[in-house]
């Protein structure tokens, strides 16, 4: 595994507004995709940078936009951002240079106790994604490989009502059962978290452990179900199948814009400010982008209006269900268009073919078209992604389709399949497959 320089991360903050800052980690958990990765990953580990090299990297942050802390968006190795002996102080420099935005930490939580909890507090818009995983203490132990015992449960308490965050668990069924999974939705619940997450597992094909993600995903489905018949806390499955547009509220957060405006889980979106929607998505970011938006909300057949005050560019407290963004059609059109393509083959994941046949179905492309689904052949196991795709997983099915139909004369691939590099998480290039393929290739 590579370092990472000081132009690749400062690439990936300002692409991203991702902030890394460790690669160190003080779990070792089971399901750490680390473990069961095949070789020749194009990822990068962060050097040992000291508190100043952070000062020419702030730079590149978007001003206004909330920063990421501890996430594994990018291809570089995220650890547990509290490991960092400089982290308050680093905090301290973006908090002094972007006074607004919001910071988000995602973090084990192992670390937190109630001295950096006070200095969260007093540096104002921190939001704290917890990965729980377990909070019985033995198994706790044995699903974050620790050395000793560790109780989550008194971090989460003194959080409560001081800083807004979330918890959020992957679904290990060799060791966690249903009463696990609520036990840890119910400390989240009664502390006044904002939302439970549950995981489903993405274990590769060198993996020890396999699961059939279509049956756990039914039963996981009809167990959230039941959870939010017991629980007020909003509680996600992802990644979730869909295929349909129908911007359904699936949680509501405790005193956000959208509780107060009277908004309940099951209500559909169907206009903003008079204006019909589209996609989840679309819904989502133009309530955030708003000030005050007018909602049409569709409950038991029934159209009712509501207010949600908010500011602009804020949430409104809902949580709905992820689809797609309908402005990916401008740069496809353009595409389409710029090389005079009258037959185009798109090539996705397995997760986003749905939506994404459903939203192509419906944009009147002025040319015929296909979708065809990739599967994850490099990690294989349980992963279905466009984003863990390669450029190997496009080369291989791209061939086993042309030996059925007709050869396209554009192939389009999702464009989070690739870095800002214009690399695949092997290094292969978009170059590479057109090169191979024969085959104009865009990423739109």
């Amino acid at each position: 595994m590579q370092q990472a320089k000081k132009d690749y991360i400062i690439n990936t903050v300002f692409k991203t507004n991702t902030l890394p800052i460790i690669s160190e980690c003080n779990t070792s958990c089971v399901f750490c995709s680390h473990k069961q990765n095949p070789e020749g990953l194009d990822v990068f580990r962060m050097p040992k940078l000291k508190l100043d090299d952070f000062d020419e990297i702030m730079e590149y942050i978007s001003p206004g936009s909330k920063i990421i802390i501890g996430e594994s968006a990018t291809r570089i190795i995220e650890g547990e951002p509290l490991l960092h002996k400089d982290f308050t102080a680093i905090l301290d420099k973006i908090r002094k240079k972007n006074t607004d935005a919001v910071i988000q930490i995602t973090t084990n939580g192992i670390l937190l106790d109630k001295t950096l909890i006070n200095s969260l507090v007093e540096l104002g818009g921190i939001e704290l994604n917890i990965s729980i995983n377990c909070v019985d203490i033995a198994k706790r132990k044995k699903v974050l490989g620790l050395n000793i015992k560790n109780d989550i449960r008194p971090a989460i308490m003194m959080l409560k009502d001081k800083l807004r965050f979330s918890g959020s668990c992957v679904i290990v069924p060799d060791i966690l059962k249903w009463k696990d999974f609520e036990e840890m939705i119910k400390l989240l619940d009664d502390n006044n978290a904002d939302i439970a997450r549950l995981y489903l597992p993405g274990y590769t094909k060198l993996s020890k452990m396999q699961v059939d993600f279509v049956k756990l995903y039914e039963e996981m489905s009809s167990f959230v179900k039941r959870m939010r018949e017991k629980y007020s806390i909003p509680i996600m499955l992802e990644p979730s199948f869909i295929s349909d547009f129908e911007c359904r509220i699936e949680g509501i957060l405790k005193n956000s814009p959208a509780h107060h405006a009277g908004l309940k889980i099951g209500d559909i979106i169907e206009k903003i400010n008079n204006e019909e929607v589209l996609t989840r998505v679309q819904a989502f970011n133009k309530i955030y982008n708003s000030q005050n938006p007018l909602l049409i909300i569709r409950r038991c057949e029934e159209l009712i209006q509501f207010e949600v005050i908010k500011s602009k560019n804020s949430s409104p407290g809902f949580v709905t269900l992820y689809d797609i963004d309908p402005l990916i059609l401008v740069p496809i059109r353009q595409a389409i268009k710029r090389y005079r393509a009258s037959n185009v083959l798109f090539m996705t994941s397995e997760l986003a073919e749905k939506v994404l046949s459903k939203l192509i179905l419906i944009s009147e492309l002025s040319c015929e078209y296909r979708i065809i689904n990739v599967k994850n052949e490099f990690f294989g196991g349980t992963i279905k992604c466009a984003g863990l795709l390669t450029g190997q997983d496009i080369i291989l099915r791209a061939k086993e389709y042309f030996l059925k139909h007709e050869k396209p004369d554009l192939i389009i691939l999702p464009p989070i399949m690739f870095d800002f590099r214009g690399k695949d998480l092997i290094g292969k290039t978009i170059d590479q497959i057109e090169e191979e393929l024969g085959i104009k290739v865009v990423v739109p």
